[in-house]
């Protein structure tokens, strides 16, 4: 017999310089706030763990960030009534294998069950199915490609193989009564879904999944219903500090979902990060930013706004890509910018740029390049 069922679907979620301490004390109400409650009430708690648990985990050698945090930080978590943490991130590999395995046992020695990374490929890419108040839930979690993979016989992150995992939905919901899954990718800071992402999470849809939410742009995007599913192209930061003057930073949304024999619901909550920890948006103000989130998202059914807005948004990243692609450093970058792109004019000429657009674009060509990439990522 199946009765009322709550999922509550959290965005991105690490520890910062702000929050750390609040980790180390174990102070679950000091992070969140009143917003603990809802997470105790519900009957399946989800949320994206965003880095590495280890003790003196070492980084790897990579572009960006290291993140990881301390074995005892999981106590927030259990404490907090989570579930399910999802690690099909961009940084769940920052600290190597080590980080990964070491994730991965911590979580289970605490009950709490782990999806979208694995100590191989076959690993990671197992589906969790959740059996809670007669309903089968079913939670598959996919990242983008970044320095994070699981191979063969190598520990990491679950990620989207579009000539295998489009089949895998359509056998998983037919062992379950509901599809989540969680897609982290995108590029950050941008509200709209690109062309591409469009159509992996439209294909996700018609492949079987219910709900698609997209991580790792921090900032809340759009959503759309696509054929029988939802999908949200960003629910912004869940924990990842706050940051002064930076409203994107700082919203997000919970995702809240009432499975009912009748009829199913999906509510979004909105939330906003303080200095220290997070809690529920002034329900005045989460009303007037839900109605904002809504009223925008009946932009992107357009092909052509679509088409027209990642276009622009390109144009204006044109100076920051670019240095990134030929690989100068921060000095070159900032100085790029303030140019107007004018330097890598200077440096590439046209057909400089038509033989690396060529080697990106090519998938015989790309296939090369990333194999010789990879062998020289370690060194």
């Amino acid at each position: 017999m199946k009765n009322p069922c709550e999922i509550i679907i959290c965005g991105d979620i690490c520890p910062t310089k702000d929050t750390e301490h609040l980790f180390a004390l174990e102070d679950e109400k000091g992070l969140f706030n009143n917003i603990l409650p809802l997470f105790l009430a519900s009957d399946v708690l989800i949320g994206n763990l965003e880095f590495p648990i280890i003790n003196n985990g070492k980084g790897i050698k990579k572009a960006g960030p290291i993140l990881k945090g301390e074995e005892s930080y999981i106590n927030i978590f259990k404490k907090s009534g989570f579930n399910v943490l999802s690690m099909a991130n961009n940084h769940i590999k920052d600290c190597g294998e080590e980080g990964v395995l070491s994730t991965i046992g911590i979580c289970k020695k605490n009950e709490i069950d782990v999806v979208g990374a694995g100590k191989n490929e076959v690993e990671a890419k197992k589906p969790l199915i959740i059996d809670k108040n007669g309903w089968k839930i079913g939670v598959m979690a996919f990242a983008e490609h970044e320095f994070n993979a699981a191979y063969e016989n190598q520990a990491g992150a679950n990620l989207l193989d579009v000539f295998h995992d489009f089949d895998a939905i359509k056998e998983i919901k037919q062992q379950v009564d509901y599809l989540i899954i969680l897609y982290h990718g995108g590029v950050e800071y941008y509200e709209y879904p690109s062309p591409l992402l469009q159509k992996k999470c439209r294909k996700m849809i018609a492949s079987g999944a219910d709900l698609v939410t997209c991580q790792h742009s921090h900032c809340i995007g759009t959503t759309e219903n696509f054929l029988d599913g939802t999908i949200v192209y960003g629910q912004g930061n869940t924990l990842f500090g706050y940051r002064k003057n930076s409203k994107n930073w700082n919203e997000g949304f919970l995702l809240k979902i009432k499975l009912n024999i009748k009829e199913n619901a999906l509510k979004f909550v909105p939330i906003e990060a303080k200095k220290q920890g997070i809690q529920l948006m002034e329900a005045k103000k989460g009303k007037a930013r839900v109605e904002q989130f809504l009223n925008i998202s009946k932009e992107i059914t357009n092909k052509s706004f679509i088409v027209n807005s990642w276009e622009q948004f390109c144009n204006k990243k044109t100076a920051l890509y670019l240095p990134y692609l030929f690989g100068f450093g921060l000095y070159f970058i900032r100085l790029n910018r303030l140019l107007k792109n004018r330097l890598i004019c200077f440096f590439y000429g046209k057909r400089a740029m038509r033989t690396s657009h060529n080697i990106i674009r090519c998938e015989a060509h790309n296939e090369v390049l990333q194999t010789i990439l990879n062998k020289n990522k370690d060194k």
